[in-house]
C-alpha cells in the first residue's frame, strides 16, 4: 500500500530553487555592506520578502535583478533602522573612506566602459539585439522572448549566445577594464 504524498506548495518550491540559485552570490554580494550576523538578518528578510511574494497568484517570474533589487532594498531599510537608533556612532570607518562618489578614474573609466558596451551591441544583428536586451533589460525569460518574437525556443537561445559570445569578444579586444 502506497502512502498518499501531500501536494508540494508552489511557494516553498520556488523560495528552494531561489535559495539554491541565488544563497551564494547574496552572501557575497551583502558582505560587500554589511557585517556577519546582519548578512544573517538580511538574507532572512530577503527571503521574508521574496517567499510572501511567491505565494502570490501567479507569482512573479524571480530573475537575478529582482532577487537583487529586493536586496538592495534590504540593505537600505537596514541601514535605515540602524541609523535612526544611533547604531552609526559605533561603527568604525576605514581611513581611506574619502566619499562616497566615484573618483574621476572610475567615472572616465565606466564612461569608456559604457562606450565600448554601446558600440558591441550596435555591432549585433537586430534580432540578437532584440534578444538580448529583452533578457538582459527587460528581464524576460528566453521562453517569453521566444512567444514574444514567434520564433523557437531553440533559436532564442542561439541568438542570446551568438550575441553575448560576440560582445565578449569585441570587448576583450577594445580593452574592457574590469576590476
Amino acid at each position: 500500500m502506497t502512502a498518499s504524498r501531500k501536494p508540494a506548495d508552489p511557494a516553498a518550491e520556488i523560495m528552494a530553487e531561489l535559495v539554491e540559485r541565488f544563497d551564494a552570490r547574496l552572501r557575497r554580494y551583502l558582505g560587500r555592506f554589511l557585517v556577519g550576523p546582519d548578512v544573517e538578518d538580511a538574507l532572512q528578510d530577503i527571503y521574508l520578502r521574496l517567499t510572501r511574494l511567491a505565494a502570490g497568484v501567479p507569482p512573479p517570474s524571480f530573475n537575478a535583478t529582482y532577487v537583487f533589487k529586493t536586496a538592495d532594498s534590504v540593505v537600505r531599510d537596514l541601514r535605515r533602522r540602524r541609523l535612526g537608533r544611533g547604531g552609526d556612532r559605533h561603527v568604525e570607518l576605514p581611513d581611506d573612506l574619502a566619499h562616497d562618489a566615484p573618483s574621476p578614474f572610475d567615472e572616465v573609466r565606466w564612461q569608456q566602459n559604457a562606450d565600448l558596451l554601446r558600440r558591441a551591441i550596435a555591432s549585433l544583428t537586430r534580432e540578437q539585439r532584440m534578444v538580448l536586451m529583452m533578457h538582459r533589460v527587460e528581464g524576460l525569460t528566453l521562453v517569453e522572448i521566444a512567444e514574444r518574437q514567434r520564433i523557437p525556443l531553440r533559436t532564442t537561445q542561439r541568438l542570446l549566445a551568438d550575441a553575448l559570445g560576440r560582445c565578449r569578444h569585441r570587448l576583450k579586444d577594445c580593452g574592457w577594464f574590469e576590476k
